[in-house]
Protein backbone atom coordinates (compact mmCIF):
# COMPACT_ATOMS: atom_id res chain seq x y z
CA UNK A 1 0.00 0.00 0.00
CA UNK A 2 2.58 2.35 -0.84
CA UNK A 3 1.42 6.14 -2.22
CA UNK A 4 1.33 6.34 -5.89
CA UNK A 5 4.78 7.35 -7.47
CA UNK A 6 4.88 10.19 -10.17
CA UNK A 7 4.56 9.03 -13.76
CA UNK A 8 7.82 9.53 -15.65
CA UNK A 9 6.11 8.75 -18.77
CA UNK A 10 6.12 11.65 -21.37
CA UNK A 11 2.92 9.87 -22.92
CA UNK A 12 0.82 10.16 -19.83
CA UNK A 13 2.66 13.44 -18.70
CA UNK A 14 -1.20 14.65 -17.69
CA UNK A 15 -2.64 11.43 -15.96
CA UNK A 16 -3.33 12.31 -12.10
CA UNK A 17 -4.56 8.89 -10.56
CA UNK A 18 -8.07 10.22 -9.04
CA UNK A 19 -7.39 7.31 -6.01
CA UNK A 20 -5.05 7.98 -3.61
CA UNK A 21 -3.62 6.14 -0.26
CA UNK A 22 -3.85 8.02 3.09
CA UNK A 23 -1.00 10.34 3.71
CA UNK A 24 -1.03 9.06 7.29
CA UNK A 25 -0.21 5.63 8.49
CA UNK A 26 -2.98 4.47 10.81
CA UNK A 27 -3.86 2.14 13.48
CA UNK A 28 0.07 0.76 13.68
CA UNK A 29 2.23 2.94 16.06
CA UNK A 30 2.82 -0.75 18.41
CA UNK A 31 4.03 -2.20 14.87
CA UNK A 32 6.07 0.64 14.28
CA UNK A 33 7.66 0.64 18.01
CA UNK A 34 8.13 -2.93 17.38
CA UNK A 35 10.51 -2.08 14.59
CA UNK A 36 12.59 0.38 16.45
CA UNK A 37 12.88 -1.26 19.01
CA UNK A 38 14.57 -4.42 16.51
CA UNK A 39 16.82 -2.17 14.99
CA UNK A 40 17.78 -0.24 18.57
CA UNK A 41 19.06 -3.78 19.79
CA UNK A 42 20.62 -4.52 16.25
CA UNK A 43 22.38 -1.35 16.97
CA UNK A 44 23.52 -2.83 20.30
CA UNK A 45 24.97 -5.49 19.25
CA UNK A 46 22.32 -8.21 19.25
CA UNK A 47 20.51 -10.46 16.62
CA UNK A 48 16.92 -9.57 15.79
CA UNK A 49 14.74 -10.64 12.90
CA UNK A 50 11.02 -9.94 12.45
CA UNK A 51 8.45 -12.02 10.40
CA UNK A 52 5.65 -9.79 9.56
CA UNK A 53 2.61 -11.61 8.29
CA UNK A 54 -0.85 -10.82 7.57
CA UNK A 55 -3.72 -10.69 5.32
CA UNK A 56 -3.83 -9.08 1.78
CA UNK A 57 -4.43 -5.04 2.27
CA UNK A 58 -3.51 -5.65 5.48
CA UNK A 59 -0.56 -3.19 5.22
CA UNK A 60 2.40 -5.12 5.74
CA UNK A 61 4.43 -3.01 2.86
CA UNK A 62 2.81 0.59 4.04
CA UNK A 63 4.24 -0.42 7.33
CA UNK A 64 7.57 -0.97 6.22
CA UNK A 65 7.60 1.52 4.16
CA UNK A 66 7.18 3.87 6.62
CA UNK A 67 9.35 2.47 8.49
CA UNK A 68 12.01 2.85 6.29
CA UNK A 69 11.29 6.49 5.72
CA UNK A 70 11.30 7.18 9.53
CA UNK A 71 14.94 5.29 10.27
CA UNK A 72 16.33 6.24 6.75
CA UNK A 73 19.23 8.54 8.71
CA UNK A 74 19.76 5.49 11.23
CA UNK A 75 20.46 2.42 9.11
CA UNK A 76 20.83 1.64 5.39
CA UNK A 77 17.35 -0.11 4.28
CA UNK A 78 17.79 -3.12 1.53
CA UNK A 79 14.68 -3.92 -0.06
CA UNK A 80 13.67 -7.08 -2.32
CA UNK A 81 10.32 -8.48 -3.26
CA UNK A 82 9.78 -12.29 -4.34
CA UNK A 83 7.47 -12.16 -7.25
CA UNK A 84 4.03 -14.08 -8.12
CA UNK A 85 6.10 -16.50 -10.89
CA UNK A 86 4.24 -19.66 -10.82
CA UNK A 87 5.36 -22.65 -9.55
CA UNK A 88 9.30 -22.57 -9.39
CA UNK A 89 9.65 -19.03 -8.82
CA UNK A 90 12.52 -16.77 -9.45
CA UNK A 91 15.54 -17.63 -8.23
CA UNK A 92 17.32 -15.87 -5.43
CA UNK A 93 14.65 -12.57 -7.04
CA UNK A 94 14.87 -10.31 -3.92
CA UNK A 95 18.60 -10.93 -2.82
CA UNK A 96 20.11 -10.52 -7.06
CA UNK A 97 17.71 -7.36 -7.45
CA UNK A 98 19.93 -5.48 -3.91
CA UNK A 99 23.19 -6.85 -4.91
CA UNK A 100 22.40 -5.27 -8.36
CA UNK A 101 21.46 -2.15 -6.66
CA UNK A 102 24.46 -2.24 -4.58
CA UNK A 103 26.52 -2.45 -7.76
CA UNK A 104 25.47 1.12 -8.93
CA UNK A 105 26.53 2.90 -5.68
CA UNK A 106 30.50 3.00 -6.57
CA UNK A 107 31.18 3.01 -3.07
CA UNK A 108 29.80 -0.29 -2.59
CA UNK A 109 30.76 -1.82 -5.98
CA UNK A 110 34.27 -2.90 -4.93
CA UNK A 111 32.68 -4.69 -1.88
CA UNK A 112 30.63 -7.05 -3.93
CA UNK A 113 33.37 -7.53 -5.87
CA UNK A 114 36.01 -8.30 -3.66
CA UNK A 115 33.54 -10.89 -1.51
CA UNK A 116 34.21 -14.06 -4.05
CA UNK A 117 33.60 -15.29 -7.37
CA UNK A 118 29.73 -16.59 -6.33
CA UNK A 119 28.22 -13.45 -6.20
CA UNK A 120 29.36 -12.35 -9.27
CA UNK A 121 26.84 -14.89 -11.21
CA UNK A 122 24.37 -12.57 -9.85
CA UNK A 123 25.61 -9.52 -11.94
CA UNK A 124 23.98 -8.81 -15.15
CA UNK A 125 27.49 -8.14 -17.12
CA UNK A 126 30.18 -10.95 -17.36
CA UNK A 127 33.68 -9.54 -15.58
CA UNK A 128 35.47 -9.41 -19.07
CA UNK A 129 38.44 -11.83 -17.75
CA UNK A 130 35.63 -14.70 -17.96
CA UNK A 131 34.18 -16.70 -20.94
CA UNK A 132 29.76 -16.40 -21.27
CA UNK A 133 27.55 -18.97 -19.97
CA UNK A 134 26.90 -22.35 -21.80
CA UNK A 135 23.60 -23.16 -23.20
CA UNK A 136 22.77 -26.00 -21.13
CA UNK A 137 22.45 -26.78 -17.79
CA UNK A 138 24.96 -29.23 -17.25
CA UNK A 139 26.87 -28.37 -13.87
CA UNK A 140 30.21 -30.13 -14.95
CA UNK A 141 30.78 -27.44 -18.11
CA UNK A 142 29.12 -24.79 -16.58
CA UNK A 143 31.35 -21.26 -16.81
CA UNK A 144 30.37 -17.95 -17.31
CA UNK A 145 30.50 -15.66 -14.29
CA UNK A 146 31.72 -16.36 -11.15
CA UNK A 147 32.74 -19.64 -12.52
CA UNK A 148 33.50 -22.00 -9.35
CA UNK A 149 37.29 -23.48 -9.33
CA UNK A 150 37.67 -26.76 -11.13
CA UNK A 151 36.85 -29.62 -8.53
CA UNK A 152 34.01 -27.77 -7.01
CA UNK A 153 31.14 -29.02 -6.53
CA UNK A 154 27.94 -27.61 -7.02
CA UNK A 155 26.77 -27.91 -3.32
CA UNK A 156 30.21 -26.06 -2.19
CA UNK A 157 29.73 -23.41 -4.53
CA UNK A 158 26.62 -22.77 -3.40
CA UNK A 159 27.78 -22.71 0.32
CA UNK A 160 30.01 -20.46 -0.61
CA UNK A 161 27.70 -18.36 -2.11
CA UNK A 162 25.24 -18.10 0.88
CA UNK A 163 28.92 -17.13 2.93
CA UNK A 164 29.76 -14.41 0.23
CA UNK A 165 26.18 -12.63 0.58
CA UNK A 166 26.97 -13.01 4.37
CA UNK A 167 29.96 -11.35 4.51
CA UNK A 168 28.78 -8.80 2.03
CA UNK A 169 25.84 -7.64 4.65
CA UNK A 170 28.62 -8.03 7.35
CA UNK A 171 30.52 -5.68 5.43
CA UNK A 172 27.76 -3.33 4.88
CA UNK A 173 26.68 -3.61 8.33
CA UNK A 174 30.48 -1.95 9.48
CA UNK A 175 29.96 1.32 7.73
CA UNK A 176 26.03 1.71 8.93
CA UNK A 177 23.41 -0.37 10.53
CA UNK A 178 21.48 -2.01 7.53
CA UNK A 179 18.08 -3.57 6.91
CA UNK A 180 17.54 -6.19 4.93
CA UNK A 181 13.96 -6.40 3.62
CA UNK A 182 12.14 -9.33 1.69
CA UNK A 183 9.16 -9.39 1.20
CA UNK A 184 5.81 -11.35 -0.25
CA UNK A 185 7.85 -14.41 1.04
CA UNK A 186 4.65 -16.41 0.52
CA UNK A 187 6.21 -16.43 -3.02
CA UNK A 188 9.51 -17.01 -2.69
CA UNK A 189 11.02 -19.68 -3.95
CA UNK A 190 13.47 -22.32 -2.55
CA UNK A 191 16.76 -21.01 -2.63
CA UNK A 192 15.72 -17.53 -1.40
CA UNK A 193 13.72 -19.04 1.30
CA UNK A 194 17.07 -21.25 1.64
CA UNK A 195 19.37 -18.23 1.95
CA UNK A 196 16.79 -16.45 4.46
CA UNK A 197 17.23 -19.20 6.69
CA UNK A 198 21.26 -19.11 6.39
CA UNK A 199 21.13 -15.69 7.34
CA UNK A 200 18.80 -15.33 9.96
CA UNK A 201 20.74 -18.14 11.51
CA UNK A 202 23.76 -16.71 10.97
CA UNK A 203 23.23 -13.06 12.29
CA UNK A 204 25.15 -13.99 15.49
CA UNK A 205 28.00 -13.89 13.01
CA UNK A 206 27.24 -10.15 11.35
CA UNK A 207 26.43 -7.64 14.08
CA UNK A 208 24.12 -4.61 12.48
CA UNK A 209 21.48 -6.29 10.34
CA UNK A 210 18.04 -6.36 11.08
CA UNK A 211 16.18 -8.64 8.78
CA UNK A 212 12.77 -8.28 7.95
CA UNK A 213 10.03 -10.39 6.37
CA UNK A 214 6.98 -10.07 5.07
CA UNK A 215 4.29 -12.67 3.93
CA UNK A 216 0.39 -13.44 3.55
CA UNK A 217 -0.42 -15.60 5.78
CA UNK A 218 -3.53 -16.22 4.18
CA UNK A 219 -1.68 -18.19 1.94
CA UNK A 220 -0.01 -20.73 3.54
CA UNK A 221 -2.29 -23.32 3.43
CA UNK A 222 -0.86 -26.75 4.84
CA UNK A 223 1.98 -27.71 3.19
CA UNK A 224 2.61 -24.44 1.73
CA UNK A 225 6.72 -23.98 1.58
CA UNK A 226 7.28 -21.34 3.80
CA UNK A 227 5.12 -22.95 6.75
CA UNK A 228 8.41 -25.47 7.01
CA UNK A 229 10.90 -21.89 7.19
CA UNK A 230 8.82 -20.14 9.87
CA UNK A 231 8.25 -23.42 12.08
CA UNK A 232 12.10 -23.59 11.75
CA UNK A 233 12.55 -19.63 12.50
CA UNK A 234 10.26 -19.82 15.49
CA UNK A 235 12.79 -21.80 17.70
CA UNK A 236 15.38 -19.17 17.01
CA UNK A 237 15.62 -16.99 19.80
CA UNK A 238 16.07 -13.87 18.44
CA UNK A 239 13.29 -14.34 15.88
CA UNK A 240 9.64 -12.43 16.55
CA UNK A 241 6.43 -13.05 14.71
CA UNK A 242 2.99 -10.71 14.72
CA UNK A 243 0.43 -10.77 12.24
CA UNK A 244 -0.85 -7.55 11.43
CA UNK A 245 -4.52 -7.50 12.51
CA UNK A 246 -7.64 -5.41 11.04
CA UNK A 247 -7.93 -2.13 12.05
CA UNK A 248 -10.38 -1.34 14.93
CA UNK A 249 -13.99 0.60 14.42
CA UNK A 250 -12.56 4.02 15.30
CA UNK A 251 -8.98 3.44 13.06
CA UNK A 252 -11.32 2.06 10.15
CA UNK A 253 -13.04 5.36 10.64
CA UNK A 254 -9.93 7.69 10.79
CA UNK A 255 -8.65 6.11 7.92
CA UNK A 256 -11.61 6.59 6.02
CA UNK A 257 -11.08 10.23 7.16
CA UNK A 258 -7.88 10.85 6.01
CA UNK A 259 -8.92 9.63 2.88
CA UNK A 260 -12.30 11.43 2.06
CA UNK A 261 -10.60 15.21 4.04
CA UNK A 262 -13.04 15.03 6.33
CA UNK A 263 -14.73 13.24 8.95
CA UNK A 264 -16.78 10.65 7.58
CA UNK A 265 -20.78 10.20 8.57
CA UNK A 266 -21.45 8.08 11.12
CA UNK A 267 -23.73 5.78 8.93
CA UNK A 268 -20.59 5.77 6.24
CA UNK A 269 -17.39 4.86 8.72
CA UNK A 270 -20.23 2.05 10.36
CA UNK A 271 -20.79 0.31 6.58
CA UNK A 272 -16.90 0.63 5.82
CA UNK A 273 -16.00 -1.07 8.90
CA UNK A 274 -18.28 -3.83 8.55
CA UNK A 275 -17.86 -4.43 4.87
CA UNK A 276 -14.03 -4.35 4.99
CA UNK A 277 -13.37 -5.58 8.32
CA UNK A 278 -10.22 -3.56 9.50
CA UNK A 279 -8.77 -4.28 6.16
CA UNK A 280 -7.06 -0.97 4.64
CA UNK A 281 -7.03 -1.21 1.13
CA UNK A 282 -10.64 -2.41 1.55
CA UNK A 283 -11.52 0.75 3.52
CA UNK A 284 -9.45 2.47 0.68
CA UNK A 285 -11.95 0.55 -2.49
CA UNK A 286 -14.97 1.15 -0.37
CA UNK A 287 -13.93 5.24 0.32
CA UNK A 288 -13.19 5.68 -2.94
CA UNK A 289 -16.38 3.96 -4.24
CA UNK A 290 -18.38 6.30 -2.14
CA UNK A 291 -16.02 9.58 -3.11
CA UNK A 292 -17.43 8.64 -7.31
CA UNK A 293 -20.58 7.81 -6.73
CA UNK A 294 -22.00 9.44 -3.96
CA UNK A 295 -23.14 6.05 -2.19
CA UNK A 296 -22.07 3.06 -0.18
CA UNK A 297 -22.14 -0.07 -2.42
CA UNK A 298 -23.33 -3.45 -0.85
CA UNK A 299 -20.66 -5.44 -2.64
CA UNK A 300 -17.22 -7.23 -2.21
CA UNK A 301 -13.95 -5.62 -2.09
CA UNK A 302 -12.88 -7.82 -4.57
CA UNK A 303 -15.92 -6.88 -6.50
CA UNK A 304 -15.58 -3.29 -5.96
CA UNK A 305 -11.95 -3.71 -7.71
CA UNK A 306 -13.32 -5.58 -10.47
CA UNK A 307 -15.76 -3.13 -10.98
CA UNK A 308 -13.17 -0.34 -11.29
CA UNK A 309 -11.91 -1.80 -13.88
CA UNK A 310 -15.02 -3.06 -15.79
CA UNK A 311 -15.89 1.31 -16.19
CA UNK A 312 -12.85 1.42 -18.28
CA UNK A 313 -12.86 1.83 -21.94
CA UNK A 314 -12.60 -1.59 -23.28
CA UNK A 315 -9.97 -1.54 -24.62
CA UNK A 316 -7.79 -0.13 -21.25
CA UNK A 317 -9.35 -3.40 -20.11
CA UNK A 318 -7.56 -6.11 -22.71
CA UNK A 319 -4.35 -4.23 -21.69
CA UNK A 320 -5.30 -4.95 -18.57
CA UNK A 321 -6.08 -8.26 -18.94
CA UNK A 322 -2.47 -8.90 -20.48
CA UNK A 323 -0.87 -7.25 -17.86
CA UNK A 324 -2.20 -9.40 -15.15
CA UNK A 325 -0.71 -12.12 -17.07
CA UNK A 326 2.91 -11.02 -15.45
CA UNK A 327 1.70 -9.68 -11.45
CA UNK A 328 1.82 -6.13 -10.42
CA UNK A 329 4.28 -4.77 -12.09
CA UNK A 330 5.48 -4.54 -15.83
CA UNK A 331 7.50 -2.43 -17.57
CA UNK A 332 6.09 -0.36 -20.32
CA UNK A 333 8.23 -1.87 -23.58
CA UNK A 334 7.47 -5.15 -22.16
CA UNK A 335 3.54 -4.70 -21.87
CA UNK A 336 4.12 -2.94 -25.44
CA UNK A 337 5.85 -6.22 -27.04
CA UNK A 338 2.97 -8.34 -25.27
CA UNK A 339 0.14 -6.69 -26.80
CA UNK A 340 1.72 -5.51 -29.93
CA UNK A 341 0.75 -2.40 -29.50
CA UNK A 342 2.90 0.88 -29.98
CA UNK A 343 4.54 3.37 -27.04
CA UNK A 344 1.68 5.95 -27.94
CA UNK A 345 -1.26 3.77 -28.20
CA UNK A 346 -0.09 1.90 -25.27
CA UNK A 347 -0.04 5.63 -23.24
CA UNK A 348 -3.60 6.24 -24.90
CA UNK A 349 -4.82 2.69 -23.31
CA UNK A 350 -3.60 3.39 -20.04
CA UNK A 351 -4.18 6.87 -19.43
CA UNK A 352 -7.68 5.86 -18.27
CA UNK A 353 -6.53 3.19 -15.48
CA UNK A 354 -4.28 5.90 -14.20
CA UNK A 355 -6.74 8.15 -13.83
CA UNK A 356 -9.14 6.04 -12.12
CA UNK A 357 -6.32 4.76 -9.75
CA UNK A 358 -6.40 1.18 -11.27
CA UNK A 359 -2.87 1.66 -12.46
CA UNK A 360 -0.16 3.48 -11.00
CA UNK A 361 3.30 4.82 -13.66
CA UNK A 362 6.38 4.45 -12.02
CA UNK A 363 9.70 4.38 -13.74
CA UNK A 364 8.80 3.25 -17.57
CA UNK A 365 6.54 0.72 -15.59
CA UNK A 366 3.04 0.06 -15.10
CA UNK A 367 2.10 -0.94 -11.84
CA UNK A 368 -1.59 -2.30 -10.11
CA UNK A 369 -1.85 -0.21 -7.20
CA UNK A 370 -1.96 -3.49 -5.40
CA UNK A 371 -1.13 -6.69 -6.46
CA UNK A 372 -5.00 -7.99 -5.22
CA UNK A 373 -6.05 -6.03 -8.33
CA UNK A 374 -3.92 -7.75 -10.96
CA UNK A 375 -5.28 -11.01 -9.05
CA UNK A 376 -8.69 -10.40 -9.81
CA UNK A 377 -8.34 -9.80 -13.07
CA UNK A 378 -6.26 -12.86 -13.70
CA UNK A 379 -9.01 -15.04 -11.83
CA UNK A 380 -12.19 -13.42 -14.06
CA UNK A 381 -9.66 -14.20 -17.19
CA UNK A 382 -11.35 -16.88 -19.93
CA UNK A 383 -9.45 -19.54 -20.54
CA UNK A 384 -8.54 -18.15 -23.81
CA UNK A 385 -7.94 -15.11 -22.43
CA UNK A 386 -5.42 -16.38 -20.09
CA UNK A 387 -3.70 -18.30 -22.79
CA UNK A 388 -3.60 -15.35 -25.38
CA UNK A 389 -1.96 -12.82 -22.24
CA UNK A 390 0.73 -15.61 -21.56
CA UNK A 391 1.64 -16.26 -25.16
CA UNK A 392 2.23 -12.72 -25.50
CA UNK A 393 4.79 -12.11 -22.74
CA UNK A 394 6.23 -15.93 -24.31
CA UNK A 395 6.71 -14.74 -27.56
CA UNK A 396 8.24 -10.99 -26.51
CA UNK A 397 10.27 -12.54 -24.37
CA UNK A 398 11.65 -14.98 -26.69
CA UNK A 399 12.01 -12.13 -29.39
CA UNK A 400 13.69 -9.57 -26.86
CA UNK A 401 15.21 -11.20 -23.72
CA UNK A 402 16.31 -7.82 -23.00
CA UNK A 403 12.97 -6.44 -22.29
CA UNK A 404 13.44 -8.18 -18.38
CA UNK A 405 16.24 -8.06 -15.84
CA UNK A 406 19.35 -9.60 -17.15
CA UNK A 407 19.00 -13.42 -16.00
CA UNK A 408 14.77 -13.51 -16.01
CA UNK A 409 14.09 -13.89 -19.16
CA UNK A 410 14.60 -17.37 -20.12
CA UNK A 411 12.89 -19.01 -16.63
CA UNK A 412 10.23 -16.05 -16.97
CA UNK A 413 9.69 -17.71 -21.00
CA UNK A 414 9.25 -21.17 -19.05
CA UNK A 415 6.70 -19.97 -16.99
CA UNK A 416 4.49 -18.40 -19.48
CA UNK A 417 5.20 -21.18 -22.04
CA UNK A 418 4.08 -23.66 -19.22
CA UNK A 419 0.66 -21.89 -19.43
CA UNK A 420 -0.01 -22.00 -22.96
CA UNK A 421 -0.06 -25.62 -23.44
CA UNK A 422 2.53 -26.14 -25.82
CA UNK A 423 4.53 -29.04 -25.25
CA UNK A 424 7.34 -28.30 -27.66
CA UNK A 425 7.98 -24.84 -26.55
CA UNK A 426 7.19 -25.51 -22.25
CA UNK A 427 10.31 -28.53 -23.18
CA UNK A 428 12.67 -26.40 -24.95
CA UNK A 429 12.19 -22.56 -22.69
CA UNK A 430 12.04 -25.17 -19.52
CA UNK A 431 15.51 -26.53 -20.79
CA UNK A 432 17.33 -22.96 -21.45
CA UNK A 433 16.09 -22.37 -17.76
CA UNK A 434 17.64 -24.73 -16.54
CA UNK A 435 20.48 -23.40 -17.72
CA UNK A 436 20.46 -19.93 -15.56
CA UNK A 437 19.14 -21.71 -12.53
CA UNK A 438 22.01 -23.55 -12.66
CA UNK A 439 24.55 -20.58 -13.46
CA UNK A 440 23.24 -18.48 -10.18
CA UNK A 441 23.78 -21.80 -8.37
CA UNK A 442 19.73 -21.76 -7.80
CA UNK A 443 19.88 -25.88 -7.16
CA UNK A 444 16.71 -26.12 -6.46
CA UNK A 445 14.49 -24.15 -9.09
CA UNK A 446 17.41 -26.07 -11.78
CA UNK A 447 15.83 -29.45 -10.72
CA UNK A 448 12.52 -28.45 -10.53
CA UNK A 449 13.13 -27.17 -14.24
CA UNK A 450 14.73 -30.31 -15.22
CA UNK A 451 12.23 -32.40 -13.75
CA UNK A 452 9.78 -30.38 -15.95
CA UNK A 453 11.48 -31.42 -19.04
CA UNK A 454 11.40 -35.02 -18.32
CA UNK A 455 7.72 -34.54 -17.44
CA UNK A 456 6.90 -33.38 -21.04
CA UNK A 457 9.65 -35.42 -22.32
CA UNK A 458 7.10 -38.00 -23.76
CA UNK A 459 4.74 -35.89 -25.20
CA UNK A 460 6.47 -33.83 -27.83
CA UNK A 461 8.27 -35.34 -30.91
CA UNK A 462 11.63 -34.68 -31.71
CA UNK A 463 12.61 -33.70 -27.74
CA UNK A 464 16.34 -34.89 -28.29
CA UNK A 465 16.71 -32.23 -31.54
CA UNK A 466 14.83 -28.97 -29.45
CA UNK A 467 17.07 -29.90 -25.93
CA UNK A 468 20.57 -31.13 -28.23
CA UNK A 469 21.03 -33.96 -25.61
CA UNK A 470 19.34 -37.27 -25.02
CA UNK A 471 16.92 -38.11 -21.98
CA UNK A 472 19.07 -40.19 -20.33
CA UNK A 473 21.35 -36.94 -20.09
CA UNK A 474 18.31 -35.28 -18.98
CA UNK A 475 18.19 -37.92 -16.04
CA UNK A 476 21.84 -37.22 -15.25
CA UNK A 477 21.83 -33.44 -14.73
CA UNK A 478 18.46 -33.64 -12.73
CA UNK A 479 20.44 -36.57 -11.02
CA UNK A 480 23.31 -33.89 -10.22
CA UNK A 481 20.83 -30.92 -9.47
CA UNK A 482 19.08 -33.10 -6.84
CA UNK A 483 22.51 -34.08 -5.18
CA UNK A 484 23.23 -30.51 -5.06
CA UNK A 485 20.10 -29.50 -3.32
CA UNK A 486 20.33 -32.18 -0.76
CA UNK A 487 17.60 -34.30 -2.39
CA UNK A 488 20.37 -37.58 -1.87
CA UNK A 489 16.93 -40.25 -2.01
CA UNK A 490 15.80 -38.26 -5.62
CA UNK A 491 19.71 -37.81 -6.73
CA UNK A 492 20.04 -41.93 -6.71
CA UNK A 493 16.59 -42.74 -8.04
CA UNK A 494 17.69 -40.32 -11.14
CA UNK A 495 20.69 -41.50 -11.76
CA UNK A 496 19.82 -45.13 -11.24
CA UNK A 497 17.04 -44.47 -14.23
CA UNK A 498 19.68 -43.01 -16.41
CA UNK A 499 21.51 -46.20 -15.95
CA UNK A 500 18.74 -48.37 -16.30
CA UNK A 501 16.65 -46.58 -18.94
CA UNK A 502 13.96 -46.62 -16.56
CA UNK A 503 10.81 -44.37 -17.27
CA UNK A 504 11.51 -40.87 -15.69
CA UNK A 505 7.73 -40.44 -14.85
CA UNK A 506 7.50 -43.71 -12.86
CA UNK A 507 10.90 -42.90 -11.06
CA UNK A 508 10.13 -39.46 -9.65
CA UNK A 509 6.79 -40.51 -8.91
CA UNK A 510 8.22 -43.75 -6.45
CA UNK A 511 11.02 -41.23 -5.17
CA UNK A 512 8.68 -38.62 -4.09
CA UNK A 513 4.99 -39.91 -4.03
CA UNK A 514 3.88 -38.51 -0.42
CA UNK A 515 4.96 -34.49 -1.13
CA UNK A 516 5.56 -33.69 -4.82
CA UNK A 517 5.32 -30.28 -4.08
CA UNK A 518 7.01 -27.63 -6.85
CA UNK A 519 9.39 -30.10 -8.04
CA UNK A 520 6.44 -32.28 -10.61
CA UNK A 521 4.91 -29.81 -12.69
CA UNK A 522 1.22 -31.23 -14.63
CA UNK A 523 2.40 -32.69 -18.09
CA UNK A 524 1.28 -30.31 -20.19
CA UNK A 525 -1.31 -31.13 -22.68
Amino acid sequence: MTPPAQTRWPGLAGASPARMTSPVLVGRAPELRWLGGALARVRGGSPAALLIGGGAGAGKTRLVSEFATGYAAAARVLAGRCPDLGQVGMPFAPFIAIVRELARDPDVAGLIRAQGPELLRWLPESPPDRPPAPAGPGWATLSGPGSPAPGIAPRQARARLFVEVLELLEQLARRQPAVLVVEDAHWADESTMDLLSFLIGSQQAMDGVLIVVTYRSDELRRGHPLCALLSRLDRVGWVQRTELAGLSRAESADLAGHLLGAEPAPSLAEHVYRRAGGNPLFVEELVWWQGQHGKAKAASPRDLMLAAVRRLPERTQEVLRTASARGQRTGRRLLAAATGMHAGALDACLRPAIADGVLVADDDACVFRHSLVSEAIHTDLLPCEHTSAHHGFAAALQDAPSLVPAGWAGIEQAEHWQHVHDPARALSSAWQAAAEAGRVLACAEQLALLTRVLEIWPSVSGAERLTGTGHDHVLRQAAEAAEAAGEDQLAAALAAAARNGTDARQTLAAARPAAPGRLLADPVG
